[in-house]
């Protein structure tokens, strides 16, 4: 996976503070963290961006 802020490398890590089985996204270069939830949040603003400029 690239990061998409440096376009580093981004390694999967276990976060277990979050919970036991919870994964990361960590870029090496910039430090960049992506979990699940803000990956998911992420995309439904995208689609919903795209829905509005389809509707205008």
């Amino acid at each position: 996976m690239t990061c998409q802020k440096c376009k580093g490398l981004m390694i999967e890590e276990r976060q277990p503070e979050l919970s036991p089985e919870s994964f990361v996204h960590r870029c090496i270069n910039c430090g960049l963290i992506l979990d699940p939830l803000l990956l998911q949040n992420r995309l439904n603003h995208l689609k919903e961006k795209r829905q509005l400029l389809h509707a205008a």
